[in-house]
This record gives C-alpha cells, structure tokens and sequence, in this order.
C-alpha cells in the first residue's frame, strides 16, 4: 500500500490516493457490516441475518457483495503498476528492502501486538489465564500464523511483489501489451470468473486457511497482474482515460439490478447461499462471473473517474492520505472497542452500523494522526 503516489518525482496521482482513502473507508464499513449483519468473518460478530429484516438483509448483502467484489482488488491492481516504477527506480534489492519494511514490519507488529490485545484484553479468550499465559500459548500453539487480521493484505502483497522483483530479474522478461481495450477488458473478465469459479469448488467463500480467503483471489491475482503489464507497457494514459468512464457508469447501473435477478433466480432466500459460494453449481459460476465484472471493470472505471472528477488536493484529502495506512493497519482494535460499547445499546443493525462506523472511522483517522506525531512511526505507517 502506497503512500507516495507520484506522476513525477515532484507530483502526485492525487486520484489514486482519493481511491486508496475510499477503500480505507470501505474496509472500516465492511468490517462494521459483519459486525452487525452477521454474514462474514470478523473478531466480534453482534448481529445475525435472523435478526434482520428484509430489507436490512437485503441492503447488508449487496453492499458486502459489491463492496468485496473490487475495494482490495483495486489496491492490488495500483500497488503493481507502482512496483513496476519503483523496481525500474530503485532495483532488485533496494526494491525487497523497502518492500520488507513497509510492508513486512506493519505485518509483524500486527501479528505479534496488535492481534494478541484483540484477543486476550479486548475479547477476553481464554479469561482464566493471565496475558502472559495466554501469550506464551499463542506462540507456543502458532495462533499467531492466523492472526494476520486485516493485514493479510500486506502479506500477500509482499509475497506478490517478491516474486515478481525475483521473475523479472533472474527469469522473465517484461510482458508488454499495444493497449488494454474493450475485448482485452471481457476476456479479463471472463479469465477471472472460471479461475475464481473453479478455486471455489475447493475453497468456497467463507473458508479460508490460515486467514487467507482464496475464494477470492482470482481477482486480486488478476487485477494485479494487469497493474505489473500495464506499468511495464506504460499504458497509465489508457486505463485513466477517460473513455472508460463508461466502465464505471455501466457497473454501477447493472450492479444491483443483476445482483438482485441473481438472487432471486438462483433460490437464495429459500436455499441459502451455499450454491453461490462455491460447488459445480450455475449459481457459483454467475455470482463468479458477477464478481469478476466488478471486480475488473469497476476498478478501471472507477480509477479514469477519479482522474476526472476527484482529482482533488485539499488540505481534507491530504489529511486522509497521510493516514489511510495507519488506519488500515489499527482500525481492528478500535471498531470492536467501539462496537463493545455499543452492545447495550438497543437500535436497529443498519442504525448501529451507520453509529459505529462512522465514530469509529473517525478515531481511526484522530489516533493514525497522533500516533504519526512520532517520527519513528510516521515513518512506517505513511
């Protein structure tokens, strides 16, 4: 994740860094969501579809299905096209030495304190037990090699970038491409939606090994690809302009009317969702084919928008920019703090959500700006 969003050395993609704090964003509510719709994993789970009404489900389930069709696929997509600038600028091993620490330090530090106060001070697993105890188990048993929390984004970012540093020094040459067109983006489409469909007839959505979810890895692996062929072949100018802007017009005038259809059609309210989550089932397969269309043509879309429209650099976005990783990174322990004060508090789910993520999203972004104070830290977290 990438803070040093630049056109030159001297200017910066302010639209990317608009789209890397709207993601940021999305992730805080996501993670709110399942908090109070029940559907998903998260560390503290307070509601339950039973509990909600029609609506409410209905609004909770489009929004997480549209939402994680493409927030991280996005992110991966821009963190390729600049490890491709910053392998071309600072070389192989310069390149991993950065890609460790920006990456793998956050990484460690999650894994080993911030998950483990999740744990044992703010959800109290294993009570009887002191901090210390129950520390030494979470060694002792290798807890902490599915702790990764919502820092399995760094995780497999740092892998990805590695083997791609490796590949294009010792082994492959760069993959160069004319221009990343209308037939290309459907065959891209199509591509993501049979590997993400055949992944899910051995991990369907809602498992996941080690904290890794590879039910929906199709397109994080794919939009990443194309960000590394797409910066090699510098194709910036044609995935940003703005002729694609149809993209993102056309995925959010289809998104829910077709999500809906697909609902309705493949039995979710009588059957469930299980044939949609993976399995040889027509449902699977659509709901893939659903996902990887926003998922590829949502992302492009939305990217040309923003260098249209939200090509902003105000003193506002500044502030979000600066802190979009440090929130990502601690926005964990501070929504379930948030959330566990909220537990007695009797409103409906969507209303506790919009509460909750909203106060919660904003001491994310109060404590990233303090703790950025310490030059040690804004180091790291920028």
């Amino acid at each position: 994740m990438e803070n040093a969003i630049k056109e030159t050395e001297n200017f910066r993609f302010a639209y990317l860094d608009n789209v890397r704090s709207l993601v940021i964003f999305l992730v805080v509510a996501m993670h709110s969501t399942v908090t109070y719709g029940g559907m998903g994993g998260w560390y503290y789970i307070e509601g339950s579809p039973d509990n909600l009404t029609m609506l409410e489900y209905v609004l909770f389930g489009f929004f997480q299905s549209f939402v994680q069709a493409w927030f991280m696929g996005v992110l991966f997509f821009i963190s390729a096209y600049l490890a491709t600038k910053a392998l071309a600028r600072h070389g192989f091993f310069c390149f991993i030495k950065e890609r460790l620490f920006r990456l793998g330090l956050p990484l460690l530090i999650y894994v080993f304190v911030v998950s483990p106060f999740i744990m044992f001070i703010l959800l109290k697993i294993n009570p009887t037990n002191t901090f210390v105890e129950n520390y030494m188990q979470y060694i002792i048993r290798f807890w902490w090699l599915s702790s990764t929390g919502p820092l399995w984004y760094c995780q497999v970012l740092l892998f990805l970038c590695i083997v791609y540093a490796i590949l294009r020094q010792f082994i492959l040459k760069p993959i160069l491409i004319k221009e990343f067109n209308t037939y290309k983006i459907i065959i891209t489409v199509m591509f993501t939606a049979a590997i993400a469909f055949l992944i899910r007839l051995y991990f369907p959505i809602g498992t996941s090994f080690l904290n890794l979810q590879f039910a929906y890895f199709a397109s994080y692996i794919v939009l990443f690809l194309i960000g590394i062929i797409i910066g090699e072949s510098g194709l910036w100018d044609n995935i940003t302009n703005s002729k694609n802007i149809k993209w993102f017009i056309l995925s959010l005038l289809i998104a829910m009317p077709t999500w809906s259809l697909l609902m309705a059609f493949g039995g979710a309210a009588q059957e469930g969702l299980d044939k949609f989550n993976g399995g040889f089932h027509w449902q699977s397969f659509a709901f893939s084919f659903w996902e990887s269309f926003m998922a590829i043509c949502f992302s492009v879309g939305m990217i040309a928008f923003f260098k249209k429209k939200v090509n902003l650099d105000t003193k506002f976005t500044r502030l979000m920019r600066d802190n979009a990783f440090g929130i990502y990174c601690f926005h964990a322990p501070i929504l379930i703090s948030v959330s566990l004060m909220f537990k007695e508090v009797s409103f409906k789910p969507s209303i506790k959500f919009i509460i909750v993520t909203i106060i919660a999203f904003s001491l994310c972004l109060a404590f990233s700006f303090l703790i950025r104070k310490i030059k040690p830290i804004r180091i790291l977290y920028k």
